[in-house]
């Protein structure tokens, strides 16, 4: 193809999928150098078809011609595939731009050829088919959900989404009227109370509780932590406690969880490490016997750390076996480890969410059937659900709305049997 030189002046740009243009500072710099290394595509007519960002950073530079090649564009969708493939091997799109092109290729190619599927997209954007569907799916969703374009990232956006998906599944089984629906509902209303746990701790009468399980906030500024792998917007929602409160914090808890405990009884009590000494401390303060070894959750060869290069992942955590009186286990001689794999953080309804099968594990280690038990700290629900599952019933506390609603969705599906299936679909 012949290479020409046209007038900035005279280069038509119409409507562009590409918004950001990023940093243009070194291409101009560049142009201003040595020129323009490649050159703009344009059709016939004069109408842009590839090179917004150089055409912008040569009008910057002061140029006032740009070389061109001229290609012969027969319709919307050939022009629309070269914009696509020029952009994908530069400053690549948003994931929203991108998102919104391939959906008007697909269109475009579905006119032409009415069989033409996912697959087929595909294959000419030579990634996986389920990234592609998607994309593909986010683009039409977002016509009716354009707040999820304020996302970031294509992946924080999909989960986005799928969260709201629980919510219309949700209201659809209300609408319906399903009965085991209404009655998780009803437990929920019941028994996950929206509210504050020292205020609702404090109005229990004394000597009523057979089993409680403390999973409180670690005073370890958990957002930092977990932000690079957990729904922002359930961080928002999680409220933590200053260091310099959680002293008292804790030995005020501790005393109401003694005080509602029946006599031989056990309290689990979740801690971050360096917490040890203090949560000890205000334990016994409290009138508990604990011994100074705690039990451990251990999570196989998943991590966290938050400088990888200098420190070790911490794989496990540890909580405190408190007694009131001289309970005795329900497992007895059980060991103090409890090996379970954690929550993915795509499936989590809570930052701090464990796992179905722990949290059932302790219970039936420490509880019996048909006790009633307390979790000051509901979060996402799942020891409470762990309780259903034995027979027993309980009550706790949350300020978290959306935590609650989708801890009805699980009771909902563990009295269904309904299994939780792992999102596949991001397989690019």
């Amino acid at each position: 193809m012949k290479v020409e030189e046209v007038t900035i002046k005279s280069i038509k740009v119409g409507d562009r999928f590409r918004e950001d243009m990023g940093d243009l500072t070194h291409l101009i710099d560049s142009i201003k150098e040595k020129g323009i290394v490649q050159p703009l595509t344009i059709s016939s007519k004069k109408e842009l078809v590839a090179g917004e960002r150089r055409l912008r950073a040569a009008k910057e530079a002061g140029l006032t011609k740009v070389p061109v090649i001229i290609r012969k564009i027969s319709s919307e969708l050939d022009g629309r595939e070269i914009e696509l493939i020029e952009n994908a091997a530069r400053k690549d799109f948003t994931w929203v731009e991108r998102a919104n092109l391939e959906k008007r290729i697909f269109e475009l190619k579905k006119e032409v050829d009415p069989d033409w599927s996912e697959r087929d997209q595909a294959a000419l954007m030579e990634h996986s088919k389920g990234a592609v569907g998607r994309r593909l799916q986010l683009a039409g969703i977002m016509e009716a959900v354009p707040e999820l374009a304020d996302c970031k990232t294509e992946d924080e956006a999909w989960k986005k989404y799928k969260k709201l998906e629980e919510e219309i599944v949700i209201n659809q089984l209300i609408n319906e009227g399903d009965s085991k629906y209404k009655e998780a509902a009803k437990w929920a209303d019941d028994h996950y109370k929206i509210g504050d746990a020292f205020k609702g701790m404090a109005k229990i009468n004394n000597n009523v509780v057979s089993f409680i399980e403390v999973d409180p906030p670690y005073a370890v500024e958990l957002e930092k932590r977990k932000s690079r792998n957990q729904d922002l917007a359930a961080m928002d929602r999680y409220n933590e406690v200053e260091e310099s409160d959680y002293p008292e914090f804790v030995g005020k808890m501790a005393k109401l969880c003694f005080n509602a405990l029946k006599d031989n009884t056990f309290c689990i009590w979740w801690f971050g490490q360096e917490w040890y000494p203090v949560v000890l401390e205000q334990l016994r303060g409290a009138g508990f016997s604990v011994n100074p070894v705690p039990a451990i959750w251990v999570k196989g060869e998943a991590g966290q750390t938050a400088s990888p290069d200098t420190m070790l992942a911490s794989s496990y955590e540890p909580f405190f076996v408190a007694r009131k009186g001289q309970p005795k286990l329900r497992k007895a001689g059980r060991s103090n480890v409890f090996s379970f794999k954690p929550v993915a953080p795509q499936a989590k309804i809570h930052p701090t969410e464990r796992p179905l099968d722990l949290m059932v594990e302790i219970v039936e280690t420490f509880a019996y059937p048909s006790m009633m038990m307390a979790c000051p700290f509901m979060g996402s629900g799942v020891t409470l659900r762990a309780a259903y599952k034995n027979s027993m019933t309980g009550f706790g506390w949350d300020f978290d709305e959306v935590a609650k609603r989708r801890f009805v969705q699980n009771v909902y599906k563990d009295m269904s049997g309904i299994e939780e299936k792992e999102d596949v679909t991001n397989d690019e």
